[in-house]
């Protein structure tokens, strides 16, 4: 039996959901590893990442993260950007 439009249609969409899907998992799980490693790092490695910048610093996933955790611990917006080192 031959695939009508819609069946095709359907079985595109459906295959586009799914790669979404797993891109949007990998993402997530990504994110839960990194935030699991910040969480055992210190306040001043912490305060690093944050404020890395350059060529070789850290990508803005790692920097909102760190800031979250510094957050966590009591940190408001106006400690972290005034401890810059």
């Amino acid at each position: 039996m031959e695939m009508g439009f819609w069946d095709k249609a359907f079985e595109a969409a459906k295959n586009a959901g799914t790669a979404v899907y797993n891109e949007l998992e990998k993402s997530a799980n990504e994110t839960r590893e990194i935030r699991q490693k910040y969480e055992d790092l210190s306040d001043e490695e912490l305060l690093k990442i944050v404020h890395s910048d350059g060529f070789f610093g850290k990508s803005s996933k790692e920097k909102a993260i760190a800031f979250g955790t510094l957050k966590n611990r009591g940190y408001d917006v106006e400690d972290i950007k005034a401890r810059k080192n």
